[in-house]
């Protein structure tokens, strides 16, 4: 049942989205199994990371979700507004790393979450804003457009990949509207919709993962690890995905190749947990009705 933003109040809403972003967070670490990723069968190629950690980490980011969304309200796009919340997500860091003990858990999902929880409250306040995921998606583009003048150089694993690679940045992804959320994940998971929830979820990871020129692989390894990542998941999906069960051995395949190169589709994963939160929002929430 959808609930109509007008009868709720901003609070309510800041909460419920908050809620939506931790929820997403944690359906994606709690999918499983997943190649190279931390699931609930083991910490997939990471040496730091456990399903503890991740849950502790997503539960920790609720508040910095809250005050993003809460920034939103009776706001448009705009450079004040990317500036907020990118302010509100490098505190939100902070708590992450003080949850987790200095590691670094969800420093990509908390700008992509981030951005779209302040997309989402932007709608929510306009008076004939639809909710739809492309307008999400949109309006998550249009903040970030904007630059930050307030961020200070870090040296990041992204960065370094993008000196060896013309590979689209997690911001040129953002200011595009997440093309791969809603080009390739969106589509996926109607495409999907036959599967029981868990196959769903896990032929949606596939069809990113096919796509995406995922930085966290890259970083580790090469563009020839990445090419032969997509291909793999590529071959899965042409033949029915995961709900077809003699695709099980080429996923067990795919795993062994990753875990083998000491890999990790992390970017993906981040996406993957953009798409959840979209769907959980447009499922619930109807505007001006």
């Amino acid at each position: 049942m959808k609930v109509s933003i007008k009868r709720v109040t901003e609070e309510e809403i800041a909460q419920q989205l908050a809620q939506f972003a931790v929820e997403a967070l944690l359906e994606e670490v709690r999918l499983t199994p997943k190649p190279g990723l931390v699931d609930k069968l083991n910490n997939g190629t990471h040496h730091d990371l456990t399903l503890g950690i991740m849950e502790t980490s997503a539960e920790a980011l609720r508040e910095c979700f809250y005050a993003m969304s809460m920034a939103g309200f009776n706001n448009g796009p705009s450079q004040y507004l990317r500036e907020r919340l990118a302010a509100i997500g490098r505190y939100g860091e902070q708590q992450m790393l003080a949850a987790t003990g200095q590691v670094n858990t969800h420093k990509g999902a908390i700008w992509a979450l981030g951005l779209l929880t302040g997309a989402a409250s932007v709608l929510c306040s306009a008076q004939d804003g639809k909710f739809s995921a492309e307008q999400i998606l949109a309006a998550a583009g249009q903040i970030a457009s904007f630059h930050d003048r307030f961020v200070t150089p870090q040296k990041t694993h992204g960065l370094e990949v993008r000196k060896v690679y013309p590979v689209r940045s997690a911001r040129e992804e953002a200011a595009l509207g997440f093309p791969s959320v809603l080009e390739t994940a969106i589509p996926a998971w109607e495409t999907y919709s036959q599967d029981n929830e868990e196959i769903r979820r896990l032929n949606v990871l596939l069809a990113l993962m096919a796509v995406v020129d995922d930085t966290c692989i890259l970083y580790r390894s090469d563009m020839i690890v990445l090419r032969e990542v997509q291909e793999q998941c590529k071959h899965i999906l042409k033949n029915g995905g995961l709900g077809n069960a003699e695709n099980w051995k080429a996923y067990t395949l795919l795993d062994q190749y990753i875990t083998g190169k000491w890999v990790s589709p992390g970017g993906s994963a981040d996406l993957l947990a953009a798409t959840i939160f979209i769907k959980k929002i447009t499922q619930h929430f109807k505007i001006n009705s």
